[in-house]
């Protein structure tokens, strides 16, 4: 088992659980922000976390700073691209990192 391999087998249980507290469509906020924004999934390390729709820079690679909320979409960018609420539902939501070819 390769170094990614076990980063991603370490990651695949914080990354259920931050799909989990998504779930039901919520929007979400960065730890800090008011700022409120469309929920989108984004793929991470092999994995796939909520994340902003816009894909504003969170500051740091911890997904867990992206918090749910039930508040209204207030970010500027996410409303521009037409995104007003989340899409995500819930769910089994995974990717796979496939590094055999690399």
């Amino acid at each position: 088992m390769n170094g990614i391999s076990l980063l991603q087998e370490a990651l695949t249980a914080p990354a259920e659980e931050a799909r989990n507290r998504f779930a039901g469509r919520l929007n979400g906020y960065l730890e800090g922000s008011g700022v409120v924004h469309a929920v989108r999934m984004q793929g991470w390390l092999g994995l796939e976390v909520p994340g902003p729709g816009c894909h504003v820079g969170t500051g740091s690679w911890d997904f867990t700073r992206f918090k749910p909320t039930t508040s209204p979409v207030t970010c500027g960018r996410c409303r521009s691209a037409g995104l007003h609420s989340s899409s995500f539902t819930g769910g089994p939501h995974q990717q796979t990192l496939d590094l055999d070819g690399v």
